[in-house]
């Protein structure tokens, strides 16, 4: 049973919240919601249908989607639509109403750290508007707008990823200050350096940085006029509105897509923000980029929220290829499949797209390797197979790369590839590999899956009509300890200290087990409503039925086990009782 983390944030806060973020209102923001009866129904936003399978319950304040299982309050649906953490959903949530969050209260600071990052932002977004205006320039951005379009990049891509173009060192301060900042907001913004308030990006293209919540945060600035000693990128520093370690480049817009359009089902992940803008020139917009070519594990989490499914496609260099083994490592880490796109040596995405085209590009997308064979070409393309010092050499790198695979079956089917390219058989591979230091293995526990039997089913229907609210969903006839499954038992447990007031939408709060998700869907129809009553009886009677059988079976171990008439007398007694329970048909004879 998964429980939830709140962060510190207290089950009051969390009603205040959703009482004014109406589920209703905040879920008609992205999808059309049409009312029937006492419901809305739409389109689910979460997987693509015709048919609109997506309802919202206003009176328990949740969501439920008759076609992909999907459940959640109104904090889940903007962790999902949004691909925020718990905690950042709050927040979004908290001010669209409002709300202070509860970490202010002990901040005296809070309102004028607040007030300063708002204007920070504002900063950032009219210099972004600057910047942008100056490439539109007829004379000042001529010469960089044909740069951009050697590269493919011509108007409609510059607007939509918000290029712009630094024309001197000092007009912008200017301007900045004519619209009330103040050079310590300049200072903070990293807009400016030195003493004499240079423009930070003077003489650069700058492709502005946006954060998840489409907010500028940051600027890139690239040469293009083929300068000399100068750095060809320049980027911002860590400001307040700014940490590089967490922004993903190009999350803005495929948060955008998600929102529209349902999202992309996988990710191409590549070092900068130019290669974004290059594949996107040609159509390919499910692109993102970190910061420089160390992810940290703050950005995979970013990701991870978005995708199941990264393709890693760093340049086909040696600093490329080690940035790609670290970084799908991290980004294993953080619960995603991940496949590695290889690009020819010395060539970057740019340089692929210009040689190879759409198509040319997304084959080798198509041909993504896993990390394993990843690593394994890499030792194949790093030696000589025609030397036998080569392929001895490749055998031993080979090897070093089969040490970190578990499974058994899948060695088998590396070592045969290894073998294939240097000529030694597997058998001898696999001595070989067997007399290497044993890789230390983190263990985990494994648990048995619940079996779906006859009892899970009837505690999911009896949950749901109690949580429906039901008319014949009376719960003085029923035990917490019937329940078999743990989530069930728990569910009951919040539901009998509720006094029968629960709402659906707190359990989300609470569980994150997908089995709360089943309990909201189990919504069997009854052609004859009576017959509904019956059924909920019955399941009661299933569960009141097993937990006497199971007293049953321990009674007769017990018996077994006994040695004296005495304690054999009294336990054939209590099952006695017990069996006179389970023969009635009557449910209040059962407790």
């Amino acid at each position: 049973m998964a429980v939830n983390s709140n962060g510190g944030i207290t089950q009051e806060f969390l009603d205040e919240l959703k009482f004014k973020c109406d589920i209703v209102s905040v879920i008609s923001g992205y999808i059309r919601l049409d009312k029937k009866g006492g419901k809305y129904f739409g389109c689910c936003p979460f997987h693509n249908e015709k048919t609109a399978s997506f309802c919202v319950n206003t009176d328990g304040q949740y969501y439920h989607c008759f076609g992909c299982g999907a459940s959640g309050n109104v904090i889940n649906f903007v962790m999902e639509m949004e691909s925020l953490s718990f905690i950042d959903a709050v927040k979004f949530l908290a001010e669209k109403a409002g709300m202070e969050m509860p970490e202010v209260k002990f901040d005296p600071d809070y309102k004028k750290k607040r007030e300063k990052k708002d204007v920070l932002l504002s900063l950032m977004k009219d210099t972004a508007h600057y910047y942008r205006n100056n490439l539109l320039r007829e004379v000042e951005g001529k010469e960089a707008r044909e740069y951009l379009l050697s590269r493919g990049i011509g108007e409609d891509i510059a607007r939509y990823y918000g290029i712009g173009l630094s024309l001197g060192q000092d007009q912008l301060q200017g301007y900045m200050r004519r619209k009330g900042y103040s050079i310590e907001n300049l200072r903070d913004c990293g807009l400016v350096n030195g003493e004499k308030l240079v423009d930070a990006f003077a003489g650069r293209i700058i492709v502005p940085i946006l954060d998840g919540m489409s907010n500028v945060v940051a600027f890139g600035g690239r040469i293009y006029h083929g300068e000399k000693d100068v750095a060809k990128y320049k980027n911002s520093t860590n400001t307040e509105i700014f940490d590089k370690g967490r922004t993903v480049y190009g999350i803005n817009f495929v948060k955008r897509e998600k929102r529209e359009n349902g999202g992309f089902h996988n990710l191409i992940l590549v070092e900068g923000y130019m290669d974004v803008i290059v594949l996107g020139s040609v159509g390919i917009k499910n692109v993102v980029a970190g910061m420089g070519t160390a992810l940290t594990d703050g950005q995979a989490r970013e990701i991870a929220r978005l995708v199941p499914l990264v393709y890693v496609c760093y340049d086909g260099d040696s600093a490329g290829r080690k940035a790609t083994i670290k970084n799908v490592e991290i980004l294993m880490k953080a619960g995603v499949e991940v496949k590695v796109v290889s690009l020819d040596d010395g060539c970057d995405p740019d340089d692929t797209i210009k040689k190879e085209g759409y198509e040319g590009f997304m084959a080798r997308v198509k041909a993504a390797l896993p990390i394993i064979e990843y690593k394994l070409k890499l030792c194949a393309d790093a030696y000589n197979l025609d030397s036998v010092d080569g392929r001895t050499k490749y055998v031993r790198a080979a090897l070093k790369v089969l040490g970190e695979v578990n499974s058994i079956a899948e060695r088998e089917v590396y070592l045969g590839v290894v073998s294939r390219l240097s000529g030694v058989s597997v058998d001898t591979l696999t001595r070989d590999l067997g007399k290497a230091p044993a890789k230390e293995v983190e263990t985990t526990e494994i648990v048995a899956p619940l079996k779906e039997d006859k009892t899970v089913k009837a505690g999911r229907f009896i949950l749901n009509k109690i949580l429906t609210h039901a008319s014949f969903g009376d719960i003085g006839f029923l035990k917490k300890e019937w329940f078999t499954h743990p989530l069930h038992q728990s569910i009951f447990g919040d539901v009998v200290e509720s006094a029968g007031g629960l709402k659906v939408a707190t359990l989300f709060d609470k569980y994150t087990d997908d089995e709360l998700n089943k309990i909201i869907g189990d919504d069997v129809v009854f052609e004859v409503p009576a017959t509904e009553q019956i059924y909920f009886s019955d399941c009661i009677l299933v569960l009141a039925n097993d937990y006497i059988s199971k007293q049953l079976d321990g009674l007769t171990k017990r018996y077994n086990a006994s040695s004296t008439p005495a304690d054999k007398k009294a336990i054939i007694t209590q099952m006695a009782s017990l069996q006179q329970k389970l023969k009635s048909k009557n449910v209040k004879d059962k407790i």
